[in-house]
């Protein structure tokens, strides 16, 4: 899709369909529009008591305007967000493709807009037309018909053209990310992830990639992550990648789950849903699509991404409850529960970046617990972290790209639950209590003190049920890149 900008009058668009955003009650807008398209327009509202809730849309047909349909939508109350912004335009998309539209035009008459706005509204078109159907054998009546988008704005060209640009860079990365998290496990294993991570590093000058295959896992002490892996047939692996510039203010570390699929192990999981367990390599997928927008900027941080993937399947050799491995950073974990797997993987990552590289912030994510989703639901990642001011600046690019993030406090004095009888720690507790809380404490074992940590439990928000945001369709979100995006560009500056 290719988005523009024009500042003409609303009457004078040639578009398929003109959406245009109203907040409720803005009697100075609704005056404004009735002047520009006439009696028609004021008697389309009174028929259908329009008043501004946000959603609310009125569909129609104006004699005179250029526009073939007019899309009056409902922006609610209060001051327009980013996320508003999103929701308006994915909303406003979902209705164009619904009705094989070609063109779309956009104008919220009241928004004061600025680069962030256009960036958000951009970021949604985009967002808005992504569809997974490479295994649809006929595609056809899903795939979006939207090929034009203009805004229609005041701004200046440069400032717009930065915007989308802008827009283009994030979107891309959480493309990547959806598509990998929409595969099938038996198409994305382990392998498929190192494969993505070449890809990446080999089309950019500013990525670098390692890959610590199994004999170097083993060689180097990588115990967690091989008493994960020895179910599968699938080898495991640790994928490293480098974004360095010349003059780097900080160091960032993120690491992402890769488990690219989750029976569970010997304690495997119910049949019912075992499906959806593709989507534990979220957290990897995030990372991955994280550096294919990095590749395409010049943000002044040097960044770490780190991918601990393998496999959790039951067999013959299979991690047993009751067995003690030794992590990287030479703690042995008691392992009552194999299903609790993600912790384990992620241990030896966290010691890995930190011992080796020793990062400035850790920033993680994973879909780790079931917990976090009965707590906070499919819309809200938990934070946790000690620190507050890394809290805040998460936060920050939270409310920006409205990712949402609900900080979760790291309680020490649970700590004392996880104390093992024959090793340093134990990967589960004997109760069920703060499961979202223990999975953040037991990650922060393995990540010094000095170092700054954040846990970014994404297990309800990578996966989308309903699509009823219109700009994130059913599926894989890639939540995440668009934050760690923002987090970077806000801490170089």
């Amino acid at each position: 899709m290719k988005i523009f900008t024009t500042d003409v009058a609303l009457n004078n668009i040639d578009t398929d369909i003109l959406a245009v955003g109203v907040h409720s009650g803005d009697a100075k807008i609704l005056n404004k529009l009735d002047k520009t398209f006439g009696a028609q327009f004021r008697g389309i509202l009174v028929n259908n008591k329009f008043s501004g809730e946000f959603g609310e849309m009125v569909d129609c047909r104006i004699d005179g305007a250029r526009a073939d349909r007019i899309l009056l939508f409902g922006l609610g109350e209060g001051n327009t967000t980013t996320e508003t912004l999103r929701r308006f335009t994915g909303k406003c998309a979902s209705f164009a493709n619904k009705n094989k539209a070609e063109s779309i035009a956009l104008s919220i008459p009241s928004l004061d807009i600025s680069q962030t706005n256009i960036e958000a509204i951009a970021e949604s078109l985009w967002l808005s037309n992504y569809r997974f159907l490479k295994y649809k054998s006929s595609g056809g009546d899903e795939k979006p018909k939207l090929k034009r988008a203009t805004i229609i704005t005041s701004i200046d060209k440069e400032t717009f053209d930065r915007a989308v640009k802008s827009a283009a860079v994030s979107t891309l990365g959480v493309t990547l990310a959806r598509d990998l998290v929409n595969e099938p496990s038996n198409i994305v294993t382990p392998k498929y992830l190192v494969d993505t991570a070449l890809n990446i590093a080999e089309a950019s000058d500013k990525i670098e990639v390692g890959i610590l295959e199994e004999k170097h896992l083993i060689v180097n002490n990588f115990g967690a992550i091989l008493a994960v892996a020895k179910g599968s047939i699938e080898m495991p692996y640790l994928i490293h990648l480098v974004y360095k510039p010349e003059k780097p203010k900080l160091r960032v570390a993120v690491v992402g789950k890769g488990i690219t699929f989750d029976s569970g192990g010997v304690s495997i999981k119910p049949s019912d849903k075992m499906d959806d367990m593709k989507i534990d390599m979220a957290g990897a997928a995030s990372v991955l699509g994280l550096f294919r927008s990095l590749s395409l900027t010049h943000i002044p941080i040097e960044v770490h991404g780190v991918i601990p993937t393998c496999e959790n399947m039951p067999s013959g050799g299979a991690t047993k409850p009751g067995d003690v491995v030794r992590a990287y950073n030479n703690k042995t974990i008691e392992i009552l529960n194999t299903d609790a797997e993600g912790r384990l993987v992620l241990a030896d990552a966290l010691s890995y970046v930190s011992k080796n590289f020793f990062p400035n912030v850790i920033i993680e994510l994973s879909t780790l617990t079931g917990a976090c989703l009965v707590a906070l639901g499919e819309k809200i990642a938990g934070l946790m972290t000690d620190s507050d001011d890394l809290s805040k600046q998460l936060q920050v690019a939270s409310n920006t790209t409205g990712e949402e993030l609900w900080r979760l406090p790291m309680v020490n004095d649970y700590k004392e639950k996880m104390k093992s009888d024959i090793a340093d720690i134990k990967n589960i507790t004997e109760d069920r209590f703060a499961g979202a809380i223990m999975g953040g404490l037991f990650l922060r074992e393995f990540v010094p003190e000095e170092i700054k940590f954040a846990h970014i439990d994404i297990a309800g928000p990578a996966w989308e049920k309903k699509g009823d945001l219109g700009y994130i369709p059913k599926g894989a979100t890639g939540f995440g890149v668009r934050l760690l995006m923002e987090y970077l560009e806000k801490v170089s500056t």
